[in-house]
């Protein structure tokens, strides 16, 4: 990783926050902070920057919501989004560099739009099992190249009926899970260094005051509005890495 300007420092300590919030708040945010730490750090070793710092952040939400996850749901969904996992690491390890900010601007309208999809086309509180591989599978390989599989689980988690502590704690189980799931493969990779470790321990006091600042404000967001405004933010930062 080269030498950080002052700038792009601080759109990562802010990014961290932004994260710390979102894992123990509403979530969603997750699809605004991709774009903008690879707008800070181009290329691949965005997403191994970002990893660790989602890690701290879902074992923060872990500590504040576990006993109210879901573990039925996580049973249902983990295995086919690890299969998509796998299979993201092999399309990260062919992915050229020099398209990379492209195919991450394309992944996130495309999660942006099939999480609109789904919204407008509920399913059953169990869902069928075409569409929890499909999920899954899709969830997996885009969480692996772009660590963007927030628009896609999220709606699938809120179809299954969940009341908001229930929905905020299987996501905060699941998420930790399954990024501490993708470390091994991010460091295969060498997306994961110590240079980008001591980074993420930095970021370590943003992203707690973040999720404390999220258990706060989860009982009075107005969940239909917050949704929006990340779709926006989301859709103006993913078109400046296409445009890139």
């Amino acid at each position: 990783m080269t030498e950080l300007s002052i700038l792009s420092l601080g759109i990562i300590g802010f990014c961290a926050f932004l994260i710390g919030f979102s894992k123990t708040s509403v979530g969603g945010l997750g699809i605004v902070v991709v774009p903008l730490i690879a707008i800070a750090v181009p290329g691949p070793e965005s997403t191994g920057l970002l990893l660790p710092i989602l890690v701290v952040a879902d074992f923060a939400a872990v500590l504040f919501y576990h006993r109210a996850c879901d573990w039925s749901v996580i049973f249902r969904i983990f295995p086919t989004t690890a299969i998509g996992v796998v299979a993201g690491y092999l399309v990260m390890d062919i992915l050229p560099r020099q398209i990379f900010g492209q195919v991450l601007g394309g992944i996130i309208i495309v999660m942006l739009l099939i999480g609109w999809i789904i919204e407008k086309k509920p399913i059953s509180p169990f869902g069928n099992r075409f569409f929890t591989w499909f999920v899954g599978i899709c969830a997996g390989i885009s969480t692996m190249v772009a660590n963007a599989a927030g628009p896609l689980l999220g709606i699938y988690l809120l179809q299954q009926g969940l009341p908001k502590h229930n929905f905020v704690g299987t996501r905060s189980v699941f998420f930790l899970m399954l990024n501490v799931f993708k470390m091994p493969f991010s460091a295969n990779l060498g997306l994961i260094t110590f240079t980008s470790l001591k980074l993420n321990i930095a970021t370590i006091p943003l992203i707690l005051i973040g999720a404390i600042v999220g258990t706060k404000l989860l009982k009075i967001i107005n969940i239909h509005v917050f949704k929006w405004i990340i779709r926006g933010a989301a859709t103006i930062s993913a078109i400046k890495l296409l445009s890139s």
